[in-house]
């Protein structure tokens, strides 16, 4: 018995050299890595989805890789694509690619690049939202609080802007001046009180209040309202 193991031992010893010598070492696996990337482009990163009023702005970063000479946007599901191509400067910058006309709605955006040979880069997803009218719809004006008289010229007092995530900017107030001539004045959302400076007496404002949303390419207006001051 001690015999019959003793000649075991030295060949399953064998067997296991064996077995490791066929499994692939991280040099292996680093031959795969730099084949793929020999045929990839680099693919863009840090991808901005930046809302418009039916159309959008698309920013990302481009690779290093200089070999990518073409980028594709797909939206849609991809039943929608356009193609924009990479200059030299554009290759480790940001890169701005305009969607125009694109129906109000979230969607998921895909980025690829091309090498002149055809080859693809692994794919860029982001997904944001583009504005519309069902977006302007829900916009309200900022609320008025009282109307006071402030050195001899009227002035309005808005109720403070509390809600640390609003993404309204201000408000646009439009008047009458006592020449008879038009002025426009913007309050921002920080501010509570506009005086009307050389008013026409007993007239009325137009007023909007405009909305800006992260990384918005357009203002967003609520629709006027006229009121007597």
């Amino acid at each position: 018995m001690k015999k019959t193991i003793k000649l075991l031992l030295p060949l399953t010893f064998f067997l296991i050299l064996v077995i490791a010598a066929c499994l692939p070492n991280d040099g292996d696996y680093s031959a795969y890595l730099d084949k793929a990337e020999a045929i990839y482009p680099g693919r863009p990163d840090s991808v901005i989805v930046m809302p418009g009023y039916n159309r959008a702005n698309i920013n990302a970063l481009m690779s290093t890789d200089p070999r990518a000479v073409k980028i594709r946007l797909y939206w849609n599901s991809r039943r929608d694509s356009l193609d924009a191509v990479i200059s030299k400067d554009e290759i480790a910058n940001r890169k701005i690619i305009q969607v125009p006309n694109i129906p109000e709605g979230v969607y998921t955006f895909e980025l690829v690049t091309f090498d002149k040979s055809g080859n693809k880069s692994v794919v860029t997803e982001k997904t944001g939202q583009v504005l519309g009218p069902v977006y302007v719809k829900g916009l309200a004006n900022r609320i008025v609080k009282s109307k006071v008289s402030i050195t001899g010229s009227p002035a309005i007092i808005w109720y403070s802007e509390t809600d640390t995530s609003s993404v309204m900017a201000g408000t646009e107030v439009a008047y009458k001046l006592s020449s008879g001539d038009s002025a426009r004045i913007f309050t921002s959302k920080r501010r509570d009180t506009t005086i009307l400076k050389n008013a026409a007496a007993g007239g009325k404002l137009i007023l909007r209040t405009a909305y800006l949303p992260p990384n918005a390419i357009d203002t967003f207006y609520a629709k006027r309202d006229t009121i007597a001051y």
